[in-house]
């Protein structure tokens, strides 16, 4: 972790590959990979090649890359600050040859160089294998952005030795064959790390005293842009179409339960109804066939229990009903002597207010001499006795 680091923002990205090249008959490539997590830079992963191969194994192509241009080919210089300076590096080479990183102290100019058409040429060969370059640095110069950090009068960056004056680089020596290990917070970096942490601080951070040009990296910036949108887009699409998926399927699942639900209902309710349409067509067939026997005639007790059946109200279920109940509860021995021209009911309501309904009703019978209610008990059965 990076103490002095840790507000870091990567904007759009917190993950960075940056990777050294150290430009020579057989390219060497030195790789820091670096990520931000609760705003706490760290490395991740650090290991260094002499084949491509490895970097396309190591190097995730999600991952945006900055790199670090050194060796063979690029020139390093100090000069006093002055109009055209740049004649005592290019001599006369023309500007548009090259790829120029200037450090802008007070008095000097800190210059590093290389030919475009080779560092187009590496450019290129991370662009085939589809990786998006960001950002770059050239020579040893970027890493005065550590100077604040390690609070150092010198220390090296890449193969040169930085020298300092009250923050400002005074001189650098090229060449020097030093490994130097770095702590910062409870990570460390060695000297040859130096410029590839620093051309990301400068990328994130962009230095005012470093000038460069970085105009023909934008459209991978803008494509990279537009690639997070892109992934931010389908995984936001995935998630709302799992979740209507899964809201879809509880409701499916919902639904149909109610539908078996209510189907079941349906089933028993057309199951009741038609027993009963089925006992009603019984009752009216056993009906006709006493009416034409005559036995619901005034002289046959099948007609007053007739009439009374008929008028009992819906909230009063009936039980039991006797014609001329007995009056003794007599031994085996005994004779039997029954109450004549009596029907005893028994039954259940939910009120009493039906049973005084009926019982009205009842009164209204010209053949019914007296009515006598022998017992009532609430919530239990109660006993009528018809005289």
């Amino acid at each position: 972790m990076f103490d002095k680091l840790k507000n870091i923002n990567f904007f759009q990205e917190k993950k960075f590959a940056i990777i050294g090249i150290v430009m020579g008959e057989v390219p060497f490539y030195e790789i820091l990979v670096l990520d931000n997590k609760l705003d706490n830079l760290s490395i991740i992963d650090s290991f260094s090649t002499k084949h491509f191969d490895k970097i396309k194994e190591k190097v995730d192509l999600s991952i945006p890359i900055l790199l670090n241009f050194s060796g063979k080919g690029v020139v390093s210089k100090k000069v006093l600050y002055k109009v055209n300076y740049l004649k005592e590096i290019l001599f006369n080479a023309s500007p548009e040859d090259f790829y120029i990183y200037e450090l802008h102290q007070d008095k000097y100019e800190f210059v590093s160089i290389a030919r475009k058409e080779v560092l187009d040429n590496l450019f290129g060969l991370f662009r085939k294998d589809n990786y998006l370059v960001l950002d770059y640095s050239i020579g040893p110069f970027v890493g005065v952005m550590l100077k604040k950090i390690l609070n150092k009068e010198l220390f090296f960056s890449g193969d040169s030795q930085l020298n300092f004056e009250e923050d400002l680089l005074v001189d650098f020596n090229n060449d020097i064959k030093n490994i130097d290990n770095y702590a910062i917070g409870q990570d460390k970096i060695s000297s040859s790390q130096v410029p590839l942490f620093t051309t990301l601080l400068n990328h994130l951070y962009p230095f005012e005293r470093i000038s460069y040009d970085f105009e023909f990296l934008k459209p991978n910036k803008q494509e990279l842009k537009l690639k997070k949108i892109f992934n931010s887009s389908v995984a936001f699409l995935g998630i709302f179409f799992l979740g209507a998926l899964l809201s879809s399927y509880l409701l499916l699942n919902y639904y149909n339960n109610q539908y078996i639900t209510y189907e079941s209902q349906l089933y028993n309710l057309n199951h009741t109804y038609n027993q009963v349409r089925k006992l009603e067509a019984e009752r009216q067939d056993k009906v006709i066939i006493l009416q034409e026997c005559r036995v619901l005639k005034e002289n046959f007790i099948a007609f007053y229990v007739n009439d009374i059946v008929n008028n009992i109200p819906n909230n009063i279920s009936l039980m039991s009903l006797v014609v001329n109940p007995k009056i003794n509860k007599n031994k085996r021995t005994e004779k039997i002597i029954l109450e004549p021209n009596t029907i005893l009911i028994q039954g259940d309501s939910d009120s009493s207010l039906p049973l005084n309904t009926w019982v009205k009703d009842l009164k209204t019978k010209t053949w019914i001499s007296k009515i006598e209610i022998r017992t009532i008990a609430i919530k239990e059965k109660t006993s009528v006795s018809l005289l």
